[in-house]
């Protein structure tokens, strides 16, 4: 567990006088500036969320290291991280950061997951991807990205995954603002669970650092990857019961040049190689069943006019995910929700690789000219009737996609979808001679992929329960799919993942 705050002196929102930096200040007290840190302690069942973490025998503190970057006018920032040590699974923490900053809470409070076989054993997180924030001057989010952080709160998630493009910073006037300003505004959140990032293709900054993300991994202090320092953080893994999570960085696989720095091959094949032996690992792991990936870009869409699903990413990671049998892919970069039957291989004689579905479905026909239109359209969902059977769904045949763009963006994609479905991919980025970005091309394709997509709620959250079942028995993942704007509402899709899970060892 990792807690992260901005030094003080970071930009302030708009309107507010930004606090001197606490070291600096110090300094011209005559003081010795206090070295950043958290102590932490479980709470007891009498304890106050927002009071200190007293300083005695029964707690433990954590000193921070601190990440330094100089943005594009030159200021210095500082990210404070301290790593706590020691917890215990199943408990309820409390912690304080020292010295307090002026402009956040200096407490908190979280839980770590419960050991294999308690009986709390199953756990809930939620996601979404692109978000921004509510701020008037933001052109990038709405009133949304801060209605999505209270709503997947009711669900009380043991962690967040964010799926890309946070923030936008890329696109804004004053990335180092913009990020201030997200850290902000999920605060009410972030203080109580991990949120854990993917980074998108608005996360790379032109003229910072070798690939445009310093920033962006001085804000974060995720799992290592091995790769050394101009990579770390861009992806990693995590385990939280019997689940392993496998976030990667999609641009250095994906054709579409669509962020300030164009980074397709960007990380020599490190990243494929670490995620071919990290997915193996994983399924040859007897305490894992579950593998989830997060990665922001998509292999599947039926947007018509947006970014479409990718060639490059279809062609690197698909095979891995066949081969591995991944459970499920939560995906952002479409501002819709979308997911499909699960799919494995290919599609005879695809040359755009098709996704082949492992169920038997009528397939989507691709009209000759197939068009963007408004609701309702083909592979609407509806709301299911009470008492209908849930659908369940085999994960053992295929992984199945998800895509949940729906954080909060002021661009959604869910009324310019395809009708009758049809997929657009991206197949090649072309340079042209004396231009900035590259153009992209695109190619049609049928659907036979799509199992279900909403024109009815651009902004959404996924809600995902895993329940590790019994030794033996079945195994589960229970998704549902709500309204940001309408969080009281019953979920607007409703679906469990089933895969068996192995006896006990030694058992008959």
């Amino acid at each position: 567990m990792v807690v992260s705050w901005l030094a003080d002196g970071e930009p302030a929102a708009r309107g507010a006088a930004s606090a001197p930096a606490g070291a600096l200040s110090a300094l011209r007290q005559g003081l010795r500036p206090q070295r950043p840190a958290v102590r932490f302690a479980p709470a007891g069942p009498d304890s106050v969320p927002l009071d200190p973490v007293p300083d005695d025998d029964t707690a433990e503190r954590a000193d921070a290291t601190t990440s330094t970057f100089r943005d594009a006018a030159r200021r210095r920032h500082h990210v404070h991280h301290a790593r706590l040590g020691g917890l215990r699974p199943g408990t309820r923490y409390r912690y304080t950061i020292e010295p307090a900053p002026s402009e956040a809470p200096a407490t908190g409070e979280f839980r770590t997951a419960a050991a294999p076989g308690d009986p709390g054993e199953a756990f809930t997180f939620t996601c979404f991807g692109d978000h921004g924030t509510d701020e008037p001057d933001d052109p990038y989010g709405t009133a949304a990205s801060r209605a999505v952080v209270g709503a997947l709160d009711r669900y009380d998630p043991l962690f967040h995954l964010v799926i890309g493009d946070l923030t936008y910073a890329s696109l804004r006037q004053d990335p180092a603002r913009a990020w201030a300003d997200w850290f902000r505004m999920i605060a009410p959140s972030a203080r109580h669970r991990p949120w854990m990032p993917v980074a998108g293709n608005h996360e790379s900054e032109r003229g910072m650092g070798r690939f445009g993300l310093t920033p962006y991994q001085a804000y974060f202090a995720s799992p290592p990857n091995g790769a050394g320092p101009d990579y770390e953080g861009l992806w990693y893994a995590f385990t939280v019961g019997r689940a392993r999570f496998v976030m990667l960085f999609g641009e250095d696989v994906c054709y579409q040049d669509h962020g300030e720095v164009y980074l397709y091959g960007f990380s020599e094949g490190r990243q494929t190689a670490w995620l071919e032996r990290t997915l193996r690992e994983a399924r040859a792991d007897g305490a894992i069943d579950w593998v989830i990936v997060g990665v922001h870009q998509v292999a599947m869409s039926t947007a018509a006019y947006h970014n479409g699903g990718d060639l490059g990413l279809r062609a690197a990671w698909l095979p891995l995910f066949d081969r591995y049998q991944v459970d499920l892919v939560l995906c952002g970069h479409e501002h819709h929700y979308e997911r499909t039957h699960p799919v494995r291989g290919v599609v005879p004689d695809s040359t755009e690789l098709t996704p082949l579905p492992a169920l038997t479905t009528e397939p989507a026909v691709l009209s000759t000219a197939p068009r963007a239109t408004a609701r309702p359209v083909v592979g609407s969902l509806t709301a299911r009737p009470a008492g209908a059977e849930l659908e369940r769904i085999d994960a053992t045949t295929g992984a199945v996609h998800v895509t949940i763009g729906t954080g909060g963006s002021s661009t959604p994609s869910s009324e310019a979808l395809f009708d009758p479905p049809a997929g657009r991919v991206v197949v090649e980025a072309e340079k042209r001679h004396g231009a900035g970005r590259r153009r992209t091309v695109y190619r049609l394709e049928a659907a036979p992929w799509l199992a279900a997509r909403s024109t009815e709620h651009p902004y959404a959250f996924a809600a995902l329960r895993v329940d590790p079942g019994e030794p033996g028995g079945t195994t589960t993942i229970r998704v549902t799919v709500h309204d940001s704007l309408a969080p009281d509402e019953p979920p607007f899709d409703d679906f469990m993942l089933t895969r068996p899970r192995p006896g006990e060892a030694g058992s008959a």
